[in-house]
């Protein structure tokens, strides 16, 4: 079985792993071992709140779903 990976740059809406659930990610880094990616968080310190940038790996055995895109109507 060959796994094709998800192209570097590719903004992501969702990725659900077994315990956490990112959201509006960009896309690092994809091989047939994981994912590694970028997500944004905002952090409240001592009154302050802050943006965060993580580069988070998670192996494709923890990902349970990619979401790409979503679409309401």
């Amino acid at each position: 079985m060959e796994i094709s990976g998800l192209t570097v740059g590719v903004k992501v809406k969702e990725i659900g792993t077994r315990g956490i659930v990112y959201q509006h990610c960009t896309v690092l880094h994809s091989d047939v071992i994981g994912l590694v990616f970028e997500v944004q968080r905002a952090v409240a310190e001592g009154g302050n709140v802050e943006t965060v940038v993580s580069q988070v790996l998670v192996p494709w055995v923890n990902i349970q779903y990619v979401l790409l895109m979503e679409e309401r109507t």
